[in-house]
């Protein structure tokens, strides 16, 4: 390996380390403007970065852009246009470094609590469930349609054999007219 282990830990993170964001991230806050699960996952990523071990500075992200733009995989306008999705909803704020020129740190908050995002954004949710409502009648409709075709096919499928087994005991009888009970 031409690495070394702390080069890897350095850029990449510990080999048994994990970043855990909530299912309101990934559930909710994609139904607000703007978010989509593109800067879910940019969130994530700055998540995984943020500073967690001295209580002070807990959250910041020290990285320049440029690094996180090249490990990111997101270019300037990408990556810019998704942490002003992140600011505008309260996750991530940019404060200019008071000793580097040019340098910006990345404050990392936790999202809101679903039930606290339900009230802060009880429109949305509103919005989402009609969509839902509408989605879940289209599939009951088609449900119920696909059903109703395997109904008749079934009974399409009854009456050819009624009329073999007519055939073949040379009655002519019409598959009204046979002793099965109905």
């Amino acid at each position: 390996m031409k690495y070394t282990q702390d080069q890897l830990t350095k850029h990449f993170g510990d080999e048994r380390g994990f970043s855990r964001i909530s299912n309101t991230l990934t559930r909710l806050y994609t139904q607000l403007d703007g978010f989509d699960a593109t800067t879910v996952g940019l969130y994530a990523y700055l998540r995984s970065w943020r500073n967690t071990s001295d209580e002070q500075m807990k959250g910041i992200v020290w990285h320049s852009r440029e690094y996180l733009y090249a490990q990111s995989g997101l270019g300037r306008k990408s990556f810019n246009a998704r942490i002003e999705v992140l600011k505008k909803y309260g996750l991530v704020d940019v404060v200019k470094s008071p000793m580097v020129p040019n340098k910006d740190y990345f404050v990392i908050h936790d999202p809101l609590s679903r039930d606290e995002f339900i009230k802060q954004y009880s429109d949305e949710v509103d919005k989402f469930f009609e969509k839902a409502e509408g989605i879940e009648a289209k599939i009951a409709a088609d449900r119920e349609k696909r059903q109703q075709i395997a109904r008749e096919k079934l009974a399409e499928e009854i009456q050819i054999s009624h009329l073999r087994r007519s055939v073949q005991n040379g009655t002519n009888h019409s598959v009204d007219n046979t002793d099965i009970p109905m």
